[in-house]
C-alpha cells in the first residue's frame, strides 16, 4: 500500500515544502512566513496529529495530516485534516481521494464521526473537497482597510 503513517524523517521531508503549501493554500492572503509555519505546524504536530503519506518508487508524492480540535459550538472533540497536499508533478492522479479516504478511516478507528478542514475563498481544492463530501459549515468574512 503506498500510504502509511509518516516517519520522523518523512515528516521533515514534507516541512520543506511548508512555505509553498502555506503560499498555495493561502491563494496570497497570508505572506508566508516560518514563524507563522511553526505556529500552525507545531500546534497541530504537539497535540497528537500525524501525517499520512503517498510515496510510490521511494519518492512522497502527497501527503494529509490528520488531527483532533475542539469544537466550541457543539462541545465536542472532532477529527479535522489542517493540510492535504500532492506536489504538483502526481496532481490529476486521483491521490488526494486516497490520502483522504485512508484519513477518514484512520479517524473513524479512532472514533471520530466528524472532521473539518478549512480552506480560503479561492483556493481551487475547494472544489475538490466538495467533491469529498464536504460542505460549508460556517464562513468567516473580513473587511480590510479604512473602517
Amino acid at each position: 500500500m503506498p500510504i502509511q503513517k509518516a516517519t520522523i524523517q518523512q515528516t521533515k521531508e514534507i516541512l520543506k515544502y511548508t512555505l509553498d503549501v502555506m503560499d498555495e493554500a493561502t491563494v496570497g492572503n497570508v505572506v508566508p512566513s516560518w514563524q507563522k509555519a511553526k505556529e500552525l505546524i507545531w500546534s497541530f504536530l504537539n497535540n497528537g496529529g500525524f501525517y499520512l503519506v503517498y510515496i510510490e518508487n521511494n519518492t512522497i508524492q502527497g501527503w494529509i495530516g490528520i488531527g483532533t480540535n475542539y469544537d466550541f459550538y457543539t462541545d465536542q472533540v472532532i477529527g479535522i485534516i489542517p493540510e492535504l497536499y500532492v506536489l504538483p508533478p502526481f496532481r490529476k492522479k486521483g491521490i488526494a481521494k486516497q490520502l483522504w479516504k485512508e484519513a477518514c478511516r484512520q479517524l473513524n478507528k479512532m472514533g471520530y464521526d466528524r472532521i473539518q478542514l478549512n480552506v480560503f475563498e479561492g483556493n481551487h481544492a475547494k472544489q475538490l473537497y466538495r467533491k469529498l463530501g464536504f460542505r460549508d459549515v460556517y464562513t468567516t468574512m473580513e473587511l480590510k482597510g479604512k473602517i
